[in-house]
């Protein structure tokens, strides 16, 4: 398993990434700044990132409270996830720090975004009833509706569900054998993870 301490070049290490409005013919000025926290394989995954998938990560759980993903990571993973965001440091000489003092939830978001690489890989794809089906059930539950963009889901939430599908594909069989219970799966999707964590290479940006 790669180790939590793997460092990247000076050079990366503050790398802010920049999002920009543009109005008519006039682009905007710098609207907001984004930090990017680790790389996995060629993808990097920013602070943003977390914020959005914490908001479909929660979305997910109420529209399926029974979802493999939530259960997998268990729910003490959304409080730590919700803290880690709420206290990241707004200055970036305090980052560093703050990523060395949390390399356990780390650890987590890394399995996360490398399973969630993997899925997005595979053939499958939600289909246009699926999306319907997953909307009406947003609205109904009166779940997050900033999963919602106009008439269908955004990308990144659609990402997360493709992820939920393929856990269902792989182990749902053998949860539904006898009504049995998460945890007997749960030392298959570990082989799972611990493989794909060996497959894909990652590095953290101190």
């Amino acid at each position: 398993m790669k180790s939590l301490s793997k460092r990247t070049s000076p050079i990366l290490k503050f790398l802010l990434l920049f999002n920009f409005l543009i109005g008519g013919l006039q682009a905007q000025e710098l609207v907001t700044s984004d930090r990017f926290l680790i790389k996995i394989i060629d993808r990097a995954i920013s602070f943003q990132d977390l914020s959005y998938q914490l908001r479909n990560l929660r979305a997910l759980e109420c529209i399926y409270p029974d979802a493999l993903v939530v259960a997998y990571f268990e729910k003490d993973f959304l409080k730590l996830l919700e803290k880690f965001v709420t206290e990241f440091p707004k200055k970036d000489e305090e980052v560093a720090a703050y990523l060395h003092q949390n390399t356990e939830i780390l650890k987590k978001l890394r399995f996360f975004f490398k399973m969630l690489r993997y899925s997005e890989d595979q053939t499958k794809k939600m289909s246009n009833s699926l999306e319907g089906l997953i909307k009406e059930g947003s609205r109904a539950n009166n779940c997050q509706k900033a999963i919602l963009h106009k008439d269908s889901l955004k990308t990144n939430f659609k990402s997360l569900i493709e992820m939920e599908l393929y856990l269902r594909s792989r182990y749902g069989g053998q949860l539904r054998d006898q009504n049995r219970k998460f945890d007997f799966i749960r030392s298959s999707i570990d082989l799972f993870v611990e493989s794909l964590d060996k497959q894909f290479p990652h590095e953290y940006y101190w």
